[in-house]
């Protein structure tokens, strides 16, 4: 199964995590598994004109096999997302709360309540290019097996990671 969809998706995707859940304590027994959130570099052009570092400062998150094709996914996970040129960094709130559909193809729908950071590329989703911190009490996030993202539902756009960061 896909457990590890954090570590699989890095490249799509910045991260996942719960808000809700965040002050609670962590899960434990029941097929909850812990899975480090790797840091994130990208390029001049992608997404942001400039190169972005980002770097997990509070990273609990707990992923749950609930079937052979369906996780769930909690825990706080917050980044220190910076530009490396000018040093300029924020702080971006990766901690939704998820249920998480994997499907043959690749393609996956997540269904989130929270924030989560999510980094689009030129012409790969509904989104302009960009990295953004999204939340909302009930949305969703449809990734093709392209790796085509589409946000939906109840959400909005709280930052703009790109623009805090301009040089």
């Amino acid at each position: 199964m896909r457990r590890y969809a954090n570590a699989a998706l890095a490249g799509i995707l910045i991260a996942l995590a719960p808000g809700a859940a965040a002050q609670a304590a962590p899960p434990t027994g029941g097929g909850w598994v812990k899975e480090p959130t790797p840091p994130f570099d990208f390029p001049a052009g992608v997404p942001c004109d400039f190169a972005v570092h980002g770097e997990p400062i509070v990273d609990e998150v707990y992923y749950k096999d609930i079937s052979e094709t369906t996780q769930l996914a909690v825990g706080p996970l917050i980044y220190e997302v910076s530009n490396p040129a000018t040093g300029a960094s924020t702080r971006a709130d990766a901690s939704s709360s998820a249920v998480l559909i994997h499907r043959a193809d690749g393609s996956q729908t997540w269904l989130l309540h929270g924030p989560l950071l999510l980094r689009f590329r030129e012409g790969n989703g509904n989104l302009p290019r960009g990295l953004y911190n999204l939340t909302g009490p009930a949305w969703r996030l449809d990734i093709s097996s392209e790796g085509r993202l589409t946000v939906s539902g109840n959400y909005r756009i709280t930052k703009d990671v790109c623009a805090t960061l301009q040089p």
